[in-house]
């Protein structure tokens, strides 16, 4: 692999940087490990989506399945939405960025799955930033999931550290007091 982004890698970043994402890296996605302790933190439930959720677990896939994915990708593109906060009880603020976030990454993950299907490539695997909203009520565990095609697991869902997946693409985790990061990938 090259320090350098090549192939559809590179116009990922090229994209993520036109949706205007703060931030954006990219590392071999064997630097990358599906960690049970992180599903396990989903267990607990704090997002309040577990077992209610189709992109959430446990109906997201077991983390075998999410290891394969990364044994079958070269690379990852990480992008980052970095909002400013007014304070730490800026709920609002972090809303914002959280829609805002899930919109651009949306688009990122659209084009991803488009240029790999015209390109032959492989499809594309992207993992987003907390549970799927697509819908304002998700159907599980009842009914089939409206939007599958669109419809995204998140990283943490994958078993993904998101602090080690930044550290692998050089980008920071944290950026400082009074900010929200919101993390997303794309496995190509």
């Amino acid at each position: 692999m090259t320090d350098q982004p090549t192939g559809l890698s590179a116009a990922l970043l090229r994209q993520a940087n036109e949706l205007g994402f703060e931030c954006q890296g990219q590392a071999p996605a064997a630097r990358l490990e599906v960690n049970p302790e992180v599903r396990s933190m989903c267990a607990a439930d704090r997002c309040q989506s577990y077992g209610k959720n189709w992109m959430c677990p446990p109906a997201c896939g077991d983390l075998d399945e999410f290891a394969a994915g990364l044994a079958r990708h070269a690379d990852c593109v990480i992008v980052q939405t970095v909002a400013e906060l007014e304070d730490e009880f800026d709920v609002e603020g972090m809303m914002e960025a959280e829609a805002l976030h899930k919109r651009r990454f949306a688009a990122l993950a659209r084009f991803a799955r488009e240029t790999a299907q015209s390109q032959g490539l492989p499809a594309p695997l992207p993992l987003a930033a907390g549970t799927c909203t697509l819908c304002p009520t998700c159907t599980c565990p009842d009914e089939p999931c409206r939007n599958p095609e669109s419809a995204l697991v998140s990283m943490e869902a994958a078993g993904l550290l998101v602090s080690d997946a930044c550290e692998a693409a050089h980008i920071p985790y944290y950026h400082g007091k009074g900010t929200m990061a919101y993390t997303s990938c794309v496995l190509v």
